[in-house]
């Protein structure tokens, strides 16, 4: 792929001023060389940061000054070094999300930087797949009438994380995505014992149970075997279930942790790996019941915490009734008794317990008070879970659609606190939280501990990220590619460098290919152009006495798959040089540049470009779904 300076216009490629733009922040440099003198004294110190949500009657509660706040942590008290109230800015006046000609896009947003976002969560691993499409109706629901400016990205979980829209402020984006058939199919993970495969192993056992002149139908220890054997799949699949469960929070706390301030992950999902509190005193645990995974709850949540994302688990069935009123409760025919059908008078596998009627609980009673149990645990799961992040769990309610929007709306507005711990040992145990806030009898939601972890710092992952950048830029120079920390899929659009992309299908024809590429490397690809226009006042380009103005840019474009996986990467280091009358046409046209490149034809994919001024340091990124892209015939209708 070549990319060169264009000889043509584009139509209505003239850029948003950058007066226009939101105040920009300045640009990261993670992979800059580091200076060839160390320090001869090195400190490191190690901060809590913790969002605090405070509430009054379901009403924020803002302006409290920061001696309101008392921090304990395993009862010690601290002292907080870093205090802010966090709003949500007012949108600007008329508020317009600009209107692009079809496959022209853009990463001009009129809104700033929110202190909160938002990240949808679909889970299919432990939701039931008639749940699941009741879910997406929800979400296109709400998406149909939320206002511009509420940032959203959307995953799905099944047997992994899967991408769907990274974050973008236009509610119709996020409803394209959701609503594209690669993205909205229902997924069986067949993870999940369902509760009908839970009632048809109660009726096998109920018929196997059965009295007859002889006893039961069948002997009582195949049907003790047959029951064990049930049992302990059943466990197996949700030990495995949870196990996946935490692998795929740990990899969204990962792709959070890019972002700055507070994520909420509004968490669409019927089963959550089962947690208890363990406290004594001013010392608290989490625990499962099984040490590897209770491991694995422990380090899920401190990925979280670093990340500064709270879980919000929405219990996706509802207030939907008992499932053994449903019709997949099917009974065999051959149960024509109400013994049969009942369970009366014949003890379930190992239970003899009688009833003040001298006779046992009823089948359809036991598979009733199981389910009822069940829903009941996992409500409670959700709760402890939530409590642990810093979030708020919902269940026993239809209105999914309402729920987004009151995470949304009510978590915008919240207090960070940072504090140095007074015990610095990363030891690896659990460091209980505890905030109070004086004035009033005030509700409040936070994470309620953390673990002595490195994995628990903010930031950690970028912190080794940022290290061996900088080493491997240390042992050679310019290899590194400075947009290479901008260019993770889904992360918020930069718009410090702001311009505009034409993105169209191209016939593939040889010239396309890499140079001695392998004959069948063109086979299954779809070609794409890609014209860029980019702000020439958003670039520092150098003038020379006669005029000319001289600058390089770095460019770069990634193509990902739903799993993240890159599929086509390139970039490029371009010279620029302008003539005073070249100079003069781009300030009305942008620099144009033109890229092209292959993707491969089955398959969701999704675009990431980024601009690097290498004088100005400032970048420009911007990220578009090429399933918007239609064809050329279509687009000129």
């Amino acid at each position: 792929m070549r990319l060169f300076l264009a000889s043509t216009i584009l139509a209505g490629a003239a850029l948003v001023p950058q007066a226009q733009q939101p105040g920009a922040q300045p640009a990261q440099n993670p992979a800059s060389p580091p200076t060839d003198q160390e320090p001869g004294l090195r400190v490191t110190s190690r901060n809590v940061v913790i969002d605090v949500i405070v509430t009054n009657n379901g009403k924020p509660v803002t302006g409290l000054p920061k001696d309101a706040f008392t921090v304990t942590e395993s009862g010690r008290p601290q002292t907080v070094s870093f205090f802010e109230e966090n709003a949500p800015a007012p949108p600007p006046q008329s508020v317009q999300i600009p209107k692009m000609p079809p496959n022209v896009f853009t990463n001009f947003s009129p809104f700033p930087n929110p202190p909160a976002v938002n990240v949808l969560l679909l889970d299919s691993l432990n939701t039931g797949t008639d749940n699941q499409s009741w879910v997406h109706k929800a979400a296109l629901q709400f998406l149909k009438t939320a206002k511009p400016g509420n940032r959203m990205a959307i995953f799905t979980m099944g047997l992994g994380l899967h991408f769907v829209q990274g974050f973008s402020d236009d509610p119709s984006v996020l409803m394209a995505a959701l609503n594209n058939k690669k993205n909205n199919n229902v997924e069986n993970a067949g993870a999940l014992t369902s509760q009908s495969e839970i009632l048809n192993q109660q009726n096998l056992v109920g018929l196997m149970t059965a009295s007859t002149a002889y006893g039961t139908v069948a002997n009582p220890d195949m049907i003790a075997a047959l029951q064990t054997f049930m049992d302990e799949n059943n466990f197996s699949r949700d030990v495995d279930r949870n196990y996946l469960t935490l692998e795929n929070l740990q990899r969204l706390a990962t792709f959070l942790q890019g972002f700055p301030g507070r994520k909420n992950i509004i968490w669409f999902t019927e089963k959550l790996p089962g947690i208890f509190v363990v406290n004594f005193n001013v010392i608290g645990g989490i625990q499962t019941g099984n040490p590897s995974l209770s491991v694995s709850v422990s380090r899920t949540l401190a990925m979280l915490a670093a990340a500064r994302a709270a879980l919000y688990p929405v219990d996706a069935r509802g207030t939907s009734g008992n499932g053994i009123y449903t019709a997949q409760n099917v009974v065999s025919i051959a149960n024509n008794s109400p013994q049969q059908m009942t369970g009366i008078g014949n003890p379930s596998p190992g239970s003899t317990a009688p009833t003040s009627q001298g006779i046992t609980t009823s089948g359809m009673q036991q598979q009733m008070n199981q389910e009822d149990q069940d829903r009941n645990t996992d409500q409670l799961n959700a709760q402890l879970i939530a409590d642990q992040s810093g979030g708020r769990a919902f269940a026993n309610s239809n209105g999914l659609a309402e729920i987004i929007d009151k995470v949304a709306s009510t978590s915008s507005n919240f207090y960070t606190i940072a504090y140095t711990p007074t015990n610095p040992s990363m030891d690896g145990n659990y460091r209980k939280i505890e905030i109070n806030v004086s004035g009033a009898k005030y509700q409040l939601s936070y994470r309620r501990g953390y673990f002595a972890v490195d994995d628990a710092l903010p930031g950690s992952s970028l912190v080794v990220r940022s290290k061996e950048l900088q080493q491997l830029n240390q042992k050679a120079p310019g290899a590194v590619d400075p947009l290479l920390p901008f260019m993770d899929l889904g992360m918020p659009q930069s718009q410090q460098v702001l311009y505009k992309l034409r993105v169209y299908q191209a016939p593939v024809d040889a010239s396309s290919a890499a140079p001695n590429a392998p004959p069948n490397t063109q086979q299954d690809k779809t070609a794409y152009k890609v014209d860029f226009a980019i702000n020439a006042s958003d670039l520092s380009l150098t003038p020379d006495p006669d005029g000319t103005r001289k600058g390089k840019v770095n460019i770069s474009l990634a193509v990902y798959d739903r799993y993240a996986n890159v599929v086509s990467h390139e970039e490029h280091l371009v010279d620029l040089n302008f003539s005073p009358d070249a100079w003069a046409a781009v300030q009305n046209s942008g620099v144009q540049l033109h890229a092209r490149l292959l993707v491969p034809v089955k398959g969701n994919y999704w675009l990431r470009t980024g601009i690097f001024d290498r004088t100005s340091r400032k970048v420009g990124t911007m990220e578009i779904p090429l399933s918007t892209v239609v064809p050329l015939q279509q687009a000129a209708k």
